[in-house]
C-alpha cells in the first residue's frame, strides 16, 4: 500500500538533504537536465536553480523524464509555496495527483518546432516551451545545462542569419533575376 508512502526534506549542517518514500537520498537526475549540480533548496526564498532542480528529481523519480522536462517550473513553483521551514514530507501521490498543476496543459503551449523564429527569439525571456521546440528544430540537446544549451542555440542563432545574409547577397549580385532551372 502506497498510501503513507513519501518524499522527505530536511536542512542540516551537510545543506538540503531530500529522501526518496524507500530512505534512499533522491537522486539529482542531472542527466535529465542540469539546473543546479550543487544540490536542492525549497520555500519562498529559494535560489532558482536549486528548486528546479528539486522539481526535476521528484517529477523525474516518481513520474518520467519527459513529465519532468515538460512540467519542472510549474512544479518548482508548487514547491516555491508549499514547501517551508527546515522540514517536509510530499506524499507521492501529491506529486503524482494535479494538485500542483495550474490547469496549464504545456504540451498545449508548446509551439511545433516548424512554429519558431530562432531569429526572432528574444533569449532573455524565452519560455522553455519556445526553448525545447528551437532544440527540437536546430537538433540540440534539451538534456544539458543550460548554459551550454543556450551557446548552442546562440550558435545556430549565427548560422541561421548567416545564411540569409548569404542568400540575400547572391540575390544582389544578379539584381534580384533568378534563373530558372536548368531543364533536363
Amino acid at each position: 500500500m502506497t498510501a503513507g508512502r513519501a518524499y522527505r526534506g530536511e536542512r542540516c549542517m551537510g545543506g538540503q538533504l531530500v529522501y526518496t518514500p524507500d530512505g534512499d537520498v533522491l537522486d539529482k537526475h542531472l542527466h535529465v537536465l542540469r539546473r543546479a549540480p550543487g544540490g536542492f533548496d525549497w520555500g519562498p526564498e529559494a535560489d532558482e536553480a536549486r528548486i528546479d532542480q528539486l522539481a526535476i528529481a521528484l517529477l523525474a523519480d516518481s513520474a518520467t523524464k519527459n513529465i519532468a522536462l515538460d512540467h519542472y517550473k510549474e512544479f518548482a513553483q508548487y514547491l516555491r509555496e508549499e514547501l517551508a521551514g527546515d522540514e517536509w514530507r510530499l506524499p507521492t501521490s501529491d506529486i503524482s495527483s494535479d494538485t500542483w498543476s495550474r490547469a496549464i496543459h504545456v504540451a498545449d503551449e508548446m509551439p511545433s518546432p516548424e512554429d519558431v523564429d530562432i531569429t526572432a527569439v528574444d533569449f532573455d525571456g524565452i519560455t522553455f516551451a519556445v526553448e525545447r521546440a528551437l532544440c527540437e528544430k536546430h537538433d540540440i540537446s534539451v538534456h544539458q545545462s543550460v548554459d551550454n544549451r543556450r551557446e548552442k542555440l546562440v550558435a545556430a542563432r549565427q548560422a541561421v542569419q548567416s545564411e540569409t545574409t548569404d542568400s540575400e547577397e547572391s540575390r544582389s549580385d544578379t539584381d534580384g533575376f533568378e534563373f530558372p532551372a536548368a531543364s533536363q
